[in-house]
């Protein structure tokens, strides 16, 4: 009767720790089935019309980042785009992004690191300071946004992997009247290496 009583117990006790043990987190990234080391290159493509959206709109349709992986194991990824490695592009002239007011350039101002925070999302901040970023429209002055961060969701084991970013709320720091006090981000991109592979979120 007591091995059979501590038995029930053992059981109950496995039972309990299955259901409060928290899932494990999907934090490596990898290549065709294997670990993507620190300190590689990797890149970004949209997959959709990367949008702000405030009192007009701007529209940008051919966008790439270039980063590099900072961290990969099983705690966490990280990555880091240098200035200068996040374009936004469409087509209007000059390929400029397209707005109800014209053609319309974007500039990223500041560094951007990424690190995911729990199984399926993760954040992207200034590394340190804000995310900045400047829209131009063509005959204006231009508008500069500012936000501490932007968080977004990943889609774990598809290759490759999707990063998406919805409504994020930026404000204007620097610009005219015409400039929006404030917009939302809404983007989507696929990540690859440097040589057109998909990666992975597993």
């Amino acid at each position: 009767m007591y091995k059979k009583l501590m038995l029930a117990c053992m059981a109950i006790a496995a039972f309990g720790a299955f259901v409060i043990a928290p899932t494990a987190s999907a934090t490596t990234l990898t290549s065709e089935g294997k670990v993507v080391p620190t300190g590689t290159s990797i890149t970004a493509l949209n997959t959709g019309i990367t949008k702000f959206t405030g009192s007009f709109s701007v529209e940008c349709d051919h966008d790439h980042l270039v980063g590099t992986v900072t961290q990969n194991n099983t705690t966490k990824i990280k990555g880091e785009i240098a200035l200068g490695g996040a374009k936004f592009n469409g087509t209007a002239t000059g390929t400029d992004c397209t707005s109800a007011l014209g053609a319309s350039s974007v500039t990223v101002n500041s560094k951007l690191c990424l690190e995911t925070t729990t199984e399926d999302k993760l954040s992207v901040t200034g590394c340190g300071a804000n995310i900045v970023f400047t829209l131009e429209v063509t005959g204006t002055g231009p508008c500069k946004y500012s936000t501490s961060s932007i968080s977004g969701t990943y889609t774990t084991n598809q290759t490759p992997v999707t990063v998406t970013f919805s409504e994020q709320k930026a404000v204007k720091s620097e610009g005219g009247f015409f400039c929006p006090a404030e917009g939302k981000l809404d983007l989507e991109f696929d990540l690859y290496t440097t040589s057109g592979v998909g990666l992975t979120i597993s």
